[in-house]
């Protein structure tokens, strides 16, 4: 990740570029995709400059027009936080209730994004509705990590330099997709401050005050802007950001249901990262704990109201009322934990409903000194947390990947644990097919799990290595087959398949452990 550091500065730079709006501004470049900030300032004195309705129409090329809600960031500053979809001339115009705050003008240029690592933002792919794709086309293989307290790294230094040191480490496993709390305050089962890599309680609260006497009329600046370096080192890395908007077992004191002080929560985080084009909003960890149907249902159209970019929106862990269908026209793709039989679930839930799928939390690795090393009360080796992805990516769903000092309050970020390794076969091997065209297939093998394109493309899991049947039909030519070892990474050559039924025996000195066969047209 050599180049992300030029990216950053150039964000800085652009960043510390934003002008005081008196009147027209001078027109700037905005790179496609990147959040900018134009600032506004105000004298004028309001008794809670937070709760000021602030915002902006921002037009571009082609009629492009952005309802964009704005922040206060201290100071006598509001911001509006911008970030160009399509290239060329830009122009915004602000609205308030405070005269110094309405109808101030800015002009900017869309400029082509030179980060390699950024495609616009993730929507579900309209052909093959169980995937993703990216504005410019480009597709995108979730491989998830489940990172809860990551913002609690760093705070008071303005580089984040373990976060970068963090997600470069991710990056290289080939993980793209964090999920990550707006807040979280503690955990039930580490309770306080146990030591050094204790984040919770973090060392910067969210809003005024304290968890014990909140005032949720009021953020907290410098805990957001901490958060807005963290999300551009997302950014940055082409990182999703999986934001729990909300979480109902940390011990957080939230502001009151349907209190002002609530739609200030959640209109301020997306006045502030809607502009990210990474962001993926989750209304809350562990949904299931809020029972108020009509609730939750009235924040998610909120959200999607308010934010102009209209990211992809999706509920934690709420089974019962995703099986009713409840959500479906207010979320874009199923994100729950299921801790067993992940195989049938996974294949249920996809054909409930055309959309993607993802189990995301499913396992969770230890620590180096074995089962017992754990910072929760569960855990798994690292070949069973691998195993257990593989069979859900078998049954066409995606996963999230935890690791015992990463995943809560204990954070060790630069640890390399085993399965990262494993992951990284993962990834690549799913990357080296066309898995958005493989259709769950199982009866098309004797033993195991099969995914099919058929005449086309196959790729069958063994939990065990054992001699098994594959069923081919519809290849207008013999197909390149080879096995695949999911804990090495190892290809061997099977040689070429025609159509009828293969009977393959897995390589004798591989052992029992799990194999994986991919048999697809020779390129």
């Amino acid at each position: 990740m050599k180049t992300n550091d030029q990216f950053l500065l150039r964000a800085v730079l652009l960043t510390a570029g934003a002008f005081l709006a008196t009147g027209n501004l001078q027109a700037v470049d905005v790179p496609r995709w990147q959040p900018h900030d134009f600032d506004f300032t105000a004298k004028a004195k309001v008794e809670n400059p937070f709760m000021v309705p602030f915002s902006a129409t921002a037009k571009g090329p082609g009629g492009v027009e952005l309802q964009v809600p704005g922040f206060f960031d201290g100071s006598g500053t509001w911001k509006i936080r911008v970030a160009p979809t399509v290239e060329g001339a830009w122009s915004l115009v602000t609205k308030s209730d405070v005269k110094e705050l309405d109808g101030k003008t800015a002009a900017f240029s869309c400029v082509t994004n030179p980060n390699p690592n950024v495609h616009g933002v993730l929507r579900v792919d309209k052909a093959s509705p169980h995937h993703f794709v990216f504005d410019d086309g480009t597709r995108f293989f979730l491989q998830g990590y489940e990172y809860d307290w990551l913002w609690a790294l760093d705070m008071g230094k303005t580089r984040v330099p373990t976060v970068k040191q963090s997600l470069d480490l991710l990056v290289e496993q080939g993980f793209n997709y964090v999920i990550l709390n707006s807040y979280a305050h503690d955990t039930g089962w580490r309770k306080g401050k146990n030591s050094d890599d204790d984040f919770g309680p973090p060392a910067l609260y969210a809003w005024e005050g304290n968890n014990e006497t909140p005032d949720h009329s009021r953020m907290n600046i410098s805990y957001w802007q901490h958060y807005d370096r963290v999300m551009a080192a997302l950014a940055e890395r082409g990182i999703q950001a999986h934001m729990l908007m909300k979480v109902y077992n940390k011990a957080v004191k939230w502001p009151g249901r349907a209190s002002d002080d609530e739609k200030l929560f959640f209109t301020w985080l997306v006045a502030r990262y809607a502009a990210y084009p990474n962001v993926i909003w989750d209304f809350s960890k562990e949904a299931h704990n809020e029972k108020d149907l009509d609730y939750k249902q009235g924040l998610l159209k909120f959200v999607r109201a308010t934010d102009p970019y209209r990211h992809l929106t999706t509920v934690h862990d709420d089974d019962k009322v995703n099986d009713a269908g409840a959500y479906d026209e207010l979320n874009d793709f199923r994100a729950d934990q299921q801790h067993a039989n992940w195989h049938n679930v996974i294949l249920r839930q996809r054909a409930r409903k055309a959309w993607p799928v993802v189990n995301v939390e499913f396992g969770y690795e230890h620590g180096p000194g074995g089962l017992d090393d754990k910072t929760y009360g569960k855990t798994q080796s690292p070949e069973e947390v691998l195993r257990r992805a593989w069979e859900i990516q078998m049954a066409g769903g995606y996963t999230a990947y935890y690791y015992t000092y990463t995943a809560w309050d204990v954070v060790r970020p630069l640890d390399n644990p085993p399965g990262y390794a494993l992951y990284k076969h993962f990834g690549e091997f799913w990357r080296g097919t066309e898995y958005w065209r493989l259709e769950p297939s199982d009866k098309l093998v004797s033993n195991g799990w099969c995914l099919a394109n058929p005449g086309l493309e196959y790729v069958s899991f063994q939990n065990t290595a054992q001699p098994f049947t594959l069923e081919i039909a519809g290849a207008k030519s013999p197909l390149k087959a080879a096995w695949f070892n999911p804990h090495t990474g190892e290809h061997t050559a099977v040689g070429l398949l025609n159509n009828g039924t293969a009977n393959l025996t897995p390589p004798a000195d591989w052992g029992k452990a799990p194999i994986v066969l991919h048999v697809r047209v020779s390129k």
